[in-house]
């Protein structure tokens, strides 16, 4: 192996190896999102990226801006759902993209056609 080919795999190594080590913690971060929702209303809050489930959850009350408010479902680095049904029930779902979440909201709900409510993603 010639000299210029080993420095040519070194430096394909070590940019490797770089990337490798800076893009960890960002993939260690723990991200989390909320879904809180007024059962009388309908009336849904949000949040997402926060570092912790309390904070993630704590922002989604407030974002509903109504009395009653319930969290209903909070996820880390992953998609969460909401449906309602058709006796006005909401259900809750979580999957790793957006449609996974809605089918598990769905067959939670034991109803296919649960109406599409809310979505986050959060990660």
């Amino acid at each position: 192996m010639s000299a210029e080919r080993r420095t040519r795999l070194f430096v394909l190594a070590a940019i490797t190896a770089l990337t490798v080590a800076l893009a960890a913690p960002a993939l260690a971060a723990a991200d989390w999102g909320a879904i809180a929702v007024s059962p009388r209303t309908g009336k849904v809050g949000v949040s997402y990226d926060y570092p912790t489930a309390h904070r993630a959850k704590r922002r989604a009350l407030n974002e509903c801006h109504q009395r009653g408010c319930r969290v209903a479902v909070w996820v880390r680095n992953q998609y969460a759902a909401l449906v309602l049904k058709r006796n006005g029930v909401f259900v809750a779902g979580v999957g790793l993209t957006k449609n996974l979440a809605f089918a598990k909201a769905r067959e939670r709900a034991h109803e296919r056609k649960a109406k599409r409510w809310a979505w986050i993603f959060s990660g």
